[in-house]
């Protein structure tokens, strides 16, 4: 692209935006108290801001990260505006699974077989010894063991003999109890005369919704391929999205010390600060020594009435770390924490403390080098439909997880300074001095004057 066009698709993008943001305050360079420099490498009509700490640390926060802003070479404000949302991430999948015979009696509930899930989600299906017999079922079961759009069933080979010919069709449920069809019947073929050999394996899917089990139905009148004892294997083939599980790998862990220690009725308390109140959402307690468990509350000091965050159990076996799930709550800016608990401990836990850091994301309007302000008392800044502007920025092979390139945070120095998030001193009303000057002075006339006439002498014959 060449340089003016660059420039032309910028300039639109900021008109996109609004040149004036709505319920921005007028505000300059000096209504910040600090400047982080910004590093952008190449060409990009956008970048995102990741937060660190420090920033966190510079911004107040009664002001909900809005007293932050980027600024271009100029000094002038360009859109800038937290990060929307992106689409669920989606994963590939692929599994090797066996077919489960059905029992024809576990569907109409007639007899003794029944299919139900164990605790962890596993299909059970029971049925008495006697009841396997040589009659080929007409439905099987699949267990994807995790939500799924199914996209592709391909049987194995070995499990289709040389001449067969039957349809299937597959409905899916995510609790064994309600099914819905995903679609016709395919046609399985394999037929093989020496080297020839014509194969058809695979079950199209048009699975709309995410399911975690699927049944695959044999077509009335078909002869069933498999016995009651064969569980013949097929891969299966779709996508599956997992929001916890993106969300914890992009999650950042920080250890912290117990700063204070005291005893409490009943208990110890262990007093925890963190480098700024940060968005916390996740905890592991690692304790010290050797074969030692203790349960402990998780409390959120900067709330007045210490308000319990969550409850957790730390056990730690050997020498081996702690491999248990970290627990996790409703994110929370938080920098005081206090674990309490009331097992004795030889030694204080450490406290690690997951969060996830907020993304913003500017614009790139004026020249460079642009700069991250952070911290103010009385400026804010505007609001900015971005999300409309990174729909055109957006290339149009990129996949769902596009995001604009990453700005670093560089050096850091004083732009106001600190005297910009006090709140300003307000300048001395001499007006209000002058009105009670004039009405002390209007009040003491009014007492000479009666005082005056008070001490007159009295004239005789002047009343009657």
């Amino acid at each position: 692209m060449r340089r003016d066009a660059r420039w032309l698709k910028r300039a639109e993008l900021i008109l996109l935006c609004g040149w004036i943001p709505l319920g921005a305050n007028a505000a300059t360079q000096d209504d910040y108290a600090y400047r982080h420099a910004l590093t952008t490498t190449g060409h990009s009509a956008a970048w995102r801001v990741e937060l660190t700490p420090a920033i966190y640390a510079q911004s107040r926060p009664e002001a909900h990260l809005r007293d932050l802003i980027v600024v271009n070479g100029q000094g002038e404000p360009v859109p800038f505006a937290p990060l929307p949302a992106s689409p669920l991430r989606v994963h590939p999948f692929a599994l090797t699974a066996g077919l489960l015979p059905l029992p024809a009696n576990a569907t109409d509930g007639s007899g003794a077989e029944r299919v139900q899930r164990s605790r962890n989600g596993d299909i059970v299906i029971e049925q008495p010894p006697a009841a396997l017999s040589s009659i080929r079922p007409t439905q099987w079961l699949l267990d994807a063991h995790r939500q799924v759009r199914l996209a592709r069933i391909d049987i194995d080979p070995a499990a289709l003999p040389d001449d067969a010919r039957f349809h299937l069709s597959v409905e899916a449920s995510n609790d064994l109890q309600s099914w819905s069809s995903l679609g016709g019947r395919t046609e399985i073929v394999s037929v093989r005369r020496g080297a020839d050999a014509v194969v058809q394996r695979s079950i199209r899917v048009r699975a709309t919704v995410a399911s975690r089990y699927y049944r695959l139905n044999l077509r009335e009148g078909d002869i069933a391929p498999w016995a009651s004892a064969q569980t013949p294997l097929v891969e299966l083939h779709g996508t599956y999205t997992d929001p916890l599980a993106d969300r914890a790998a992009s999650r950042q862990w920080l250890s912290a010390d117990a700063a204070t220690i005291s005893s409490a009725a009943g208990g110890t308390h262990y007093d925890y600060t963190l480098p700024a109140a940060l968005p916390v959402e996740a905890v592991r307690i690692d304790l010290a020594g050797a074969n030692t468990a203790a349960r402990f509350r998780l409390l959120d000091r900067d709330d007045s009435r210490q308000r319990t965050l969550a409850t957790i159990t730390a056990v730690q076996i050997g020498d081996s770390g702690d491999d248990t799930a970290p627990t996790t709550f409703a994110a929370s800016r938080v920098q005081h924490l206090r674990l309490h608990t009331d097992t004795p401990l030889a030694q204080p836990p450490t406290l690690r403390v997951g969060w996830q850091p907020d993304v913003f994301v500017f614009l790139a309007e004026g020249n460079g080098p642009y700069s991250l302000l952070v911290g103010s008392y009385a400026a804010q800044r505007g609001n900015y439909p971005l999300a409309a502007a990174l729909a055109r920025i957006r290339p149009r092979d990129a996949s769902v997880a596009w995001q604009p390139p990453l700005a670093t945070l560089g050096a850091v120095s004083d732009a106001a300074g600190p005297a910009a998030l006090l709140a300003p001193k307000l300048p001395f009303d001499w007006t209000r001095l002058l009105l009670w000057l004039v009405l002390i002075g209007g009040a003491l006339a009014v007492t000479a004057m009666a005082w005056s006439l008070l001490r007159q002498p009295h004239r005789p014959g002047s009343e009657r």
